[in-house]
Formats: C-alpha cells, structure tokens, sequence
C-alpha cells in the first residue's frame, strides 16, 4: 500500500502519545510506503524544524529518507486542482505521480478533491488512515 501524508498529519503521528501513533510505527515496521516528492520533504523540514528544532529534525528526515518503503517522486505535471491554497497542490501532485492508494489529509480543500471525476483521488482523514492500517 502506498501513501501520501500531510505534513499537519506526520507532525499528528510522530509524538509517542499520540491517538495515531499506530501511523508512524506502521510506516516503521514498513507496512506502507511513504510517498514523497522535494517539496513536501522541504515543508516537512520546515514544519519539524519549527516544533522540534534542527536536531530532531535532521534525526526525522534521515528516519524517513533512509527507510527502504520511502519512495521519492519527481513531478513532471501539476494539476493545481485545490482551490484557495496552492501551496497544498504538492501533495495532491505526489499522490497522483506516485499512483498511491491514499492521500492523507485532514485539510478540507484537500478532501474537496474526492469529489473529482478526473483524476480520481482517494483522500482519507487521519483518523481513518490509522483504522485502515490497523488491519496491516
């Protein structure tokens, strides 16, 4: 199974209390594999940096980078098919470059894309994601 995630929804998973834990401990195990493309490594970066500094950033993006189900994808094509925050096109773009089987996002312009006829995207909450794996 392959996945994309939003970075609001990795920074959800990562914390050892977290209710979706289940998430990044699956993708540890390589259950799944995770998705990327630059640009969401770059916001991930950001992100991580910002909550847990340089150190525990670095730690993080060497986890996801040298894990054997991380798959990078370069995108040739943009959509730009979310509405009212582009900056969110990246990881729509990596999900359908990457023919992956989920995107997860609790975003609610993300989630709009469900209704698409063409392309066909399958964006889960979180809080789904983590039931779905759960039966890994």
């Amino acid at each position: 199974m392959k996945a994309v995630i939003d970075t609001n929804c990795l920074l959800s998973c990562i914390g050892k209390r977290s209710n979706y834990r289940n998430v990044f401990d699956t993708f540890l195990d390589s259950k799944f594999e995770l998705c990327l493309s630059t640009e969401i490594l770059l916001e991930y970066e950001e992100k991580f940096d910002s909550f847990w500094g340089q150190a525990v950033t670095q730690n993080l993006l060497g986890v996801l980078l040298t894990a054997e189900n991380t798959s990078l994808y370069d995108i040739f094509y943009y959509f730009q098919l979310v509405q009212g925050d582009r900056d969110d096109n990246k990881f729509a773009d990596t999900y359908l470059a990457s023919n992956a089987d989920y995107l997860v996002s609790n975003d609610k312009k993300l989630l709009a894309l469900n209704g698409l006829e063409f392309p066909p995207m399958h964006i889960v909450q979180l809080e789904s994601f983590s039931e779905i794996i759960k039966n890994l």
